[in-house]
């Protein structure tokens, strides 16, 4: 059997491999119960899906019609800051500030 797919976590590779099955192509999970251990093993690639020989460039074709039909990952493009954040901080400053004189001159009158 050839490893066809490196999957994240279990449930991607048994999503993967439901796929292929729909298709006709049997194969196997490989490495799923290890992710118990990580800290103790690397943290990634050790989830695979298998499949025999003789299935393996159709399911590689499969496996890479889907992966085009899923969107981008956005978790590792660095977001833009649209809510000011800096504008809001100075103006809490300068209204903290203006609360602290007025109550400091209304103990000391």
């Amino acid at each position: 059997m050839k490893s066809v797919f490196e999957a994240s976590n279990g449930l991607d590779a048994h999503m993967v491999l439901n796929l292929l099955e729909q298709r006709g192509i049997s194969g196997r999970i490989e490495g799923e119960y290890l992710q118990g251990g990580i800290g103790e093993l690397q943290a990634m690639g050790f989830v695979r899906v298998l499949v025999g020989e003789e299935d393996y460039a159709a399911a590689r074709q499969i496996i890479g019609e889907w992966e085009t039909l899923q969107p981008p990952d956005e978790g590792n493009q660095p977001k833009e800051r649209t809510d000011g954040g800096i504008q809001i901080f100075i103006a809490g400053m300068f209204f903290g500030a203006a609360i602290m004189y007025w109550l400091l001159k209304a103990v000391a009158a």
